[in-house]
């Protein structure tokens, strides 16, 4: 990863370490999200208009309060399957070309709010599909979506095609399916391929290679969920992948030599901090190893993984930084840099990224920021 710009660095050493500070330039910093699944991106007040026309739906009917607090995983559960299960209200309502290109249009319009420029958005078209609503449709309404949110918000996105396991979950076949799609559009939409899970099972991420090594000679960047629940041994297969990213990750803490190779090969973290305290995959804010990561060199960029199942968004994200690992300014300049530096575009394409980052980011720094007391560096983050 290219190191932050200097004069970027420098701004953000004057920058006061105070809560006021701190939230205002969160506010003001232009990101990158990186780690966004669509279907999961749908707020309870889009799940509840959406199900007044879904007539098998057990949501229609039903005042948003109450879609909100059936839908959105607001505290942390025992197991990530736990959290997988609250997709099973969205899924039904994500089956027409209206629905899903309402959801990515909203995505985008929620992206520019948070002052994110580029946004990738993965889903599994699979997922989406019914009688009359092929994958190929459902990959046709995200980008539709898209497209209208770049005309209207400004922000850029991408789309990554996840591929899903266990094969008892989504077929071999289907899972061949979705990664030729991935290929036909290359260049596209589409920038990148992964691999999520769609359940509990023991596929493992080698029996995916091939469609792999399909996409990146086709050019698509590649990332997979990899050691988010505490198995080393798919980090393991997601390096002999050949990623580009790794998706969570969190197993890492767990072996430092993996996170030697990781280093080592440039590989970049996508980290979701509160998914992984919902899902249980940690304990505290406090005990996720992103800090210790990014002390021993990783790359780490953040994003928020579900917004609309975890009723957070990436400027949230960054405050758990602030609040709960004692992230500076300077810090939180780096990990949006990383967000640039991991995207998956073209070489020019991120030239033109990280011009837009640098211009965003001056004129936040030079912003001014209110003075106030400094947390002293031998006080500890608030806890959860």
């Amino acid at each position: 990863m290219r190191p932050l710009p200097a004069p970027l660095r420098a701004a953000a050493r004057r920058v006061p370490r105070t809560p006021e500070a701190l939230a205002r330039l969160i506010a003001a910093l232009p990101k990158v999200e990186t780690h966004l699944h669509l279907d999961g991106a749908v707020s309870a007040e889009t799940a509840a208009r959406l199900a007044a026309d879904a007539p098998g739906s057990p949501l229609r009917g039903l005042p948003v309060e109450e879609v909100r607090r059936r839908v959105v995983v607001d505290r942390p559960r025992a197991a990530l399957p736990e959290v997988l299960a609250a997709f099973g209200a969205f899924y039904p309502l994500l089956r027409s070309a209206a629905a899903v290109e309402l959801v990515a249009y909203e995505l985008l319009r929620e992206a520019a709010r948070q002052n994110v420029l580029y946004s990738e958005v993965r889903f599994a078209p699979v997922l989406q599909a019914a009688e009359g609503f092929p994958p190929e449709a459902a990959l046709d309404a995200a980008l539709r979506g898209l497209s209208r949110g770049r005309a209207d918000f400004g922000a850029d996105s991408g789309v990554i095609i996840c591929l899903l396991r266990p094969f008892s979950a989504v077929s071999r076949e289907d899972n061949a399916a979705m990664a030729a799609l991935a290929v036909s559009r290359a260049g596209r939409g589409v920038v990148g391929l992964d691999v999520a899970d769609a359940g509990a099972g023991d596929a493992r991420l080698a029996d995916y290679g091939p469609w792999f090594q399909a996409a990146r000679a086709a050019g698509l960047g590649l990332t997979a969920h990899a050691g988010e629940a505490g198995r080393p041994g798919e980090l393991e297969d997601a390096l002999a992948l050949g990623v580009d990213r790794i998706g969570h990750g969190v197993a890492l803490r767990e072996s430092p030599a993996l996170r030697a190779e990781v280093r080592r090969r440039g590989i970049f973290v996508e980290a979701n901090p509160t998914s992984n305290l919902r899902t249980g995959a940690v304990s505290s804010y406090a005990a996720h190893p992103l800090k210790s990561w990014r002390e021993e060199g990783l790359a780490v960029a953040v994003s928020t993984d579900d917004p609309g199942v975890f009723g957070v968004d990436l400027n949230h994200e960054y405050e758990v930084l602030a609040r709960e690992l004692g992230f500076g300014p300077e810090d939180l300049l780096e990990v949006a840099w990383a967000g640039v530096e991991s995207a998956f575009v073209p070489a020019a394409e991120r030239r033109a990224l990280a011009e837009r980052f640098e211009e965003r980011a001056r004129a936040a720094l030079e912003s001014p920021f209110p003075a106030g007391r400094t947390r002293s560096t031998s006080e500890r983050p608030r806890r959860p």
